[in-house]
């Protein structure tokens, strides 16, 4: 039995592409790059890219498309699969393709988290505004 599989947290590059199959499956497309920082024997930090192209099919498809978008940061599991081409000039290029298992939305947790935060920072002042007194039934604790 042989098995692969790869695991990349990274930022996507643009935000994702959403188109369906002739089956009527949604894909959804995006690019991540993934960041490393290193030092080298001289004891330089040296930050390293690594770029892929992740595929989201099915249900998850839809998800993404709706709630990730460029910048945000990710976790996607799934087989590696490079895929060798030749570029209008001439040149061989290597892209790395990721068929999707499982796709965890990291940044999106953080903005929403972060506007239920908002949201309840803004009540507590409301209700800290009125009098000065803040009841024990408005403390969250």
């Amino acid at each position: 039995m042989s098995f692969s599989k790869v695991i990349v947290v990274g930022n996507l590059g643009k935000d994702p592409e959403l188109r369906y199959m002739p089956d009527g499956r949604p894909v959804a497309s995006f690019s991540v790059c993934a960041n490393e920082r290193r030092r080298n024997g001289g004891g330089e930090t040296v930050e390293t890219q690594s770029w892929f192209t992740a595929n989201v099919y099915g249900n998850s498809a839809e998800a993404v498309s709706q709630h990730l978008q460029k910048g945000d940061q990710v976790y996607i599991e799934g087989r590696l699969k490079p895929d060798l081409w030749k570029g209008r000039d001439g040149e061989t290029r290597l892209t790395m393709n990721i068929n999707t298992s499982d796709v965890q939305f990291l940044a999106g947790m953080k903005r929403s988290r972060a506007g239920a935060a908002g949201s309840e920072a803004g009540a507590t002042s409301e209700a800290a505004a009125g009098d000065g007194q803040v009841a024990d039934d408005d403390v969250p604790f």
